[in-house]
């Protein structure tokens, strides 16, 4: 099942993508074979694009399908994927110390919060 947020987080990197070769929606709309309200849709993530329709927008955008996943955010919520960035790249031992750091401030913060 695709999430609304799922929808608009795709539509919202087509709509970067397109802005960035400087191309309107009716441009990439007649390149992919669609009707510019499909396109506005699909950026909109009222609607998802079909699998083939998916292919040629990526095509057409000149983007690597890896891209396109690795440069989408992983939640609807800035706070978490600026986390989940910042500990991409991590080994073990400092996911271990990060994880030991943040359950460390969310005890404190509750006990904070009970104090007020």
């Amino acid at each position: 099942m695709i999430l609304e947020t799922d929808k608009k987080i795709i539509g919202n990197k087509f709509k970067e993508y397109r802005k960035s070769k400087q191309l309107t929606q009716f441009e990439l709309a007649e390149k992919v074979g669609l009707n510019e309200k499909q396109i506005s849709r699909i950026e909109a993530g009222l609607n998802y694009p079909t699998y083939l329709t998916f292919v040629k927008l990526l095509d057409v955008l000149d983007v690597n399908i890896l891209d396109f996943v690795q440069s989408a955010p992983l939640t609807n919520n800035p706070l978490q994927d600026e986390i989940m960035h910042l500990t991409k790249n991590a080994d073990n031992i400092e996911l271990k110390t990060y994880i030991d750091v943040l359950k460390s401030l969310k005890r404190n913060l509750k006990n904070f919060k009970g104090s007020c």
